[in-house]
């Protein structure tokens, strides 16, 4: 028997200008392995020329010549399965039965039920014995190499043909090349063979170049969860070529764990050693991934800090280019990473969710403050999907002649790839032909940059995070949030209160730092909490203390630092209020009363009322200060007889607006300004319905519940203060789907309205995110513009669901309304004049939320922390021992001359001796308006110094010349910066 004579694979196409690059999955897999299958060295001599293809429905591209029933049998014989033919499963349905007829008179072997490239291989040298005769002496290594300069010559063609529509290649000196290699290697000679097969990938690069001279790189970027760290990953630390492996720390450490109780633990000390070496290079960051950006950007900062001590522990390198696999980019991000000192990142991830993409491969990413780094902007590859390979060639074309740079982004699991992916790196083993793997860090050193910025608004990046949770029925996808802010803006007030606590106590530096410490942990697990649904490794669940007691504790014990218990029996009592943000706070409290009276605008106190023996207060206290109200300084007066009441009937009114409840509904049927009797917005309780046929229909096929009263009631606290408690009914049609109970309470001198609303529903929710609970938001004027916080900054919303965990507003022509959501997540604009703001989807378990609405509130940054971050009120006795002080009074520890500055972190630094030696401090701009800050401090100040966040020093700043307690910088819009602030002993 002789061997093969001709060797084609037929194809669903007319032509390589044509060729089916778009199949993915098993598909493409089974159409390389049919290409490349044939390009065996012991195939190649059997038939003396290189492999070619056939077009499936023209049986005429090919002849064969038919049996002459006059020849020899045993001539006949020996052309029987002359002829070797692959049938992709993707060219059965364009099959010509002509040539189905013609290769079967060929007597041709014709192979058609798929199966991997190697099993395709073994059949048709089963099939003739000469050609598995000549397979014998073949490396299966070298054998390897040739099936890659099969997918090196198709993607070449496929390239130059699609985007040029010509070829350059001498294929009849190609085809002697191949198989004068393939001689060589049936012969057993190993160096001749790989010498010949060099040739050929030159030959390839040639025609390349000629077209596409440009050098791509390849990045191979592996992935790693703590369920990934057997066996696979061993071997995959064993490949040849510049790998990236994206690790977070959690996974790090996990891994350090392993090969401690791992009777090999060698694993850790082998991967040290190629990060070192630079064999590999560690991409990431993180601790863990946080649901970015539902979390504060202070968990991000927590995040980068933890991931950085942990891999220098275990691993001795910190990583420098920032990866993520879980959704979690956002446009203050660039800002974060280009201060903690990360050279790149890889802009995409590969989670659910959508991101903004780029047309050039290497972009420089801009964020919301204008910094920025280098970053890829090509999506990554799955490297397990031949899909992402059958038309590699013409995306890298593509990318040239767009940007003349091009990269391929591959990532995979350890091990865990496709057959193409390895003909890949055999190729780049022989030369450049699409180009050369290379570490991501070596990667952004000798990139292009582009020199301008790609900048991407908080609207182009769209979570999947309420998706998820609903789909996989979580109890908590909306509370989980709510309850995160609440922990972490208590968390924020210890650390204000900690340098409160430096300032006024005499204890040292050890106390202090204990706390210090507490509160850093207590941080890690509100992070961990917040993300425990979020990851999807079951092994980091963890069960944490009760956060809520461990914040009540700590609290207490900074207190105790502040204001000592004393054994004073002074009758006496005076109040002290400590504002712990960063913002001027307005507060009403209720007090004990020991004379009845009025006082009014009479700084600390706006307006105190005292009636039957109890006292409402409303006053203001600075930032980062206190006040102190002595409870016997009320005075009779009769300021509040003029005013008009504060509720009556179905009003509530202060003297910022007049709000009014609705008989037929119970929800805000106004919010009228006194000036031309503006009305700013309506309020009403909800349940949206989607369409019974599809819960995906456009919002207009959807219905929603009407809102129905059973009784409406009004409550007065004091002359300064009242609510009007609406209950009822969430009807569809005549079916109550739900009870609600709705207080809206409104507090003189405060331009804000505070909402507490019940649902008990009947029935459970379908677990889609269109169907939900919402409070509804409408006002009249379509050209309103909404407004929600990104992070800690505002950013215009241009989309039907967006994210506001802090504030939204409703910008009309002069005035505005401003929702402070308490942590409330998700939002949903329906109309140019109406937002959904949901309260329950899905399995959601709570059913009470508390916001408010603000009119014409000037910071809504602030006011949101401000409403989150209640002040320590305590009753103490009076310091002051005479008898006619009556005083009220104040003071502060920090002040900012800008409003729009905001601090997000505070924490003391001491020296050797434990004397408190100064502050960093963390600072947010949140209105898009750069300036100049002056900083009023507590002392006088030796020294002030701007650093990143990663401690390097930027800048010295300059302390007043007239004023030794004062710092002076200046800030761009946006801009997020730590400052350091040492004190003159």
């Amino acid at each position: 028997m002789q061997p093969y004579k001709k060797l084609i694979v037929v194809l669903p196409c007319h032509s390589l200008e044509d060729f089916p690059i778009h199949h993915r999955g098993s598909d493409a897999e089974n159409l390389l392995a049919n290409w490349t299958a044939l390009w065996h060295p012991a195939l190649i001599v059997g038939s003396g020329q290189k492999p070619n293809w056939q077009q499936a429905d023209n049986p005429d591209i090919c002849s064969f010549d038919s049996h002459d029933e006059n020849e020899p049998d045993d001539q006949a014989n020996s052309e029987k399965e002359s002829t070797l033919a692959l049938i992709p499963h993707v060219t059965k349905s364009m099959l010509s039965s002509e040539l189905e007829s013609n290769l079967e008179s060929a007597n041709a072997v014709i192979l058609s039920n798929g199966g991997s490239r190697a099993s395709l291989v073994s059949a048709a040298l089963a099939a003739n014995a000469a050609s598995q005769e000549l397979a014998t002496n073949v490396d299966p290594e070298i054998a390897a190499d040739f099936h890659a300069l099969g997918y090196g010559f198709l993607q070449v063609q496929i390239m130059t043909r699609q985007l040029r529509y010509s070829s350059n290649l001498d294929e009849t000196y190609f085809s002697d090349a191949v198989v004068s290699a393939a001689k060589h290697a049936t012969d057993g000679d190993h160096e001749k063979a790989k010498e010949g097969l060099a040739r050929c990938f030159d030959l390839l690069l040639d025609e390349k170049n000629g077209y596409y001279p440009v050098e791509p790189e390849l990045l191979d970027i592996v992935l790693t969860a703590p369920t990934t760290l057997g066996r696979k990953f061993e071997r995959q630390l064993e490949t040849n070529h510049p790998t990236n492996i994206l690790m977070t720390g959690a996974v790090c450490e996990r891994l350090a764990k392993r090969s401690t109780e791992s009777p090999q633990p060698g694993l850790l000390e082998k991967l040290k050693h190629q990060f070192a070496e630079k064999q590999i290079c560690l991409l990431g960051g993180l601790q863990e991934e946080l649901p970015e950006p539902l979390v504060s950007s202070e968990a991000t900062l927590n995040q980068l800090a933890r991931g950085r001590e942990t891999f220098q522990k275990h691993l001795g390198v910190e990583p420098t280019v920032f990866m993520r696999r879980r959704f979690g980019l956002h446009a203050s991000l660039p800002g974060i990473l280009e201060q903690f000192n990360f050279v790149g990142a890889i802009h995409s991830t590969l989670d659910d969710g959508t991101f903004p993409q780029s047309s050039n491969c290497t972009i420089r990413w801009t964020g919301n403050d204008d910094r920025s780094l280098l970053a890829v902007g090509d999506l990554p590859l799955s490297a397990t999907d031949a899909g992402s390979f059958i038309g590699l060639g013409v995306r890298m074309g593509e990318a040239i002649d767009s940007a003349h740079v091009a990269a391929a982004v591959f990532v995979h699991w350890p091990n865990d790839v496709c057959e193409s992916f390895h003909d890949l790196v055999r190729i780049s083993n022989y030369g450049p032909l699409f180009g050369s793997f290379t570490g991501l860090e070596e990667y952004f050193e000798t990139v292009y940059d582009p020199g301008y910025g790609d900048s991407f608004s908080a609207d182009e990046y769209k979570s999947p995070f309420l998706k998820q949770a609903v789909e996989r029925k979580a109890v908590n996808p909306i509370s989980k949030y709510t309850t995160y802010w609440k922990q972490y803006y208590q968390l924020a007030a210890m650390r204000s209160l900690l340098i409160q606590a430096c300032a006024t106590s005499n204890s040292k530096s050890g106390k202090l730092i204990e706390l210090q410490n507490s509160i850093a942990q207590i941080q890690t697990d509100i992070e961990i909490e917040v993300n425990q649904d979020f990851s999807i490794d079951e092994l980091d669940s963890k069960d944490l203390p009760n956060l809520g007691e461990r914040l009540e504790a700590l609290e207490s014990e900074i207190i105790g630092l502040i204001e000592p218990k004393t054994n004073s029996s002074s009758e006496k009592v005076e109040t002290v209020l400590i504002n712990t943000t960063s913002s001027r706070h307005r507060v009403d409290v209720a007090l004990p009363s020991h004379q009845k009276g009025t006082i009014r605008n009479s700084l600390p106190v706006v307006v105190a009322d005292s009636q039957n023996e109890s006292a409402h207060w409303i006053a203001e206290i600075p930032a980062m200060g206190r006040t102190t109200l002595n409870q016997r300084s009320l005075e009779s007066s009769d300021l509040l007889k003029s005013d008009p009441k504060i509720g009556e009937d179905l009003t509530l009114r202060n003297e910022f607006f007049e709000l009014k409840v609705d008989e037929t509904t119970g929800g805000i049927r106004s919010i009228q300004l006194y000036e031309k009797r503006i009305n700013l917005a309506s309020q009403q309780l909800a349940i949206r319905i989607p369409a019974m046929d599809s819960p995906d229909l456009p919002l207009t096929k959807a219905r929603y519940t009407t809102m129905v009263a059973d009784s409406i009631e009004l409550k007065m606290e004091s002359r300064l203060a009242g609510k009007i408690i609406s209950k009822g009914k969430l009807l569809d049609g005549s079916t109550i789907l739900a009870d609600y109970t709705q207080s809206v309470r409104v507090v003189r001198g405060k331009p804000t309205i505070e909402l507490d609303i019940k649902i008990d529903l009947k029935e459970p929710l379908t677990h889609s995110i269109n169907h939900y609970v919402c409070s509804r938001l409408a006002w009249k004027d379509e050209s309103s513009r909404v407004v929600a916080n990104a992070g800690e900054i505002r950013q215009e919303v241009n989309t039907d669901w967006f994210q506001a965990t802090n504030f939204m507003e409703v910008v009309q022509e002069k005035n505005r309304l401003t929702m402070l959501t308490g942590g409330l997540p998700f939002h949903r604009r329906v109309s140019r004049r109406m937002v959904d703001s949901l309260l329950i989807v899905g399995a959601e378990q709570c059913n009470q939320f508390q916001f408010e609405l603000g009119v014409n509130v000037s910071y809504p940054l602030a006011a949101a922390i401000n409403r989150m971050s209640p002040p320590i009120c305590l009753n103490l006795p009076s310091k002051n021992n005479s008898t006619d002080s009556n005083e009220n009074s104040s003071s502060w520890l920090f002040h900012f001359n800008c409003k729009n500055i905001l601090a997000t972190w505070w924490e003391p630094f001491f020296d050797k001796d434990g004397n408190w030696m100064g502050v960093h401090v963390r600072l947010r701009e949140t209105e898009g308006r750069a300036g100049k800050l002056a900083i009023r401090c507590p002392r006088n100040v030796a020294s002030g110094e701007q650093v990143n966040f990663g401690g390097d020093f930027l800048q010295s700043l300059g302390v007043a010349a007239d004023d030794p307690s004062k710092l002076e910088l200046e800030f761009g819009r946006f801009d997020f910066f730590q400052i350091s602030i040492r004190w003159k002993q």
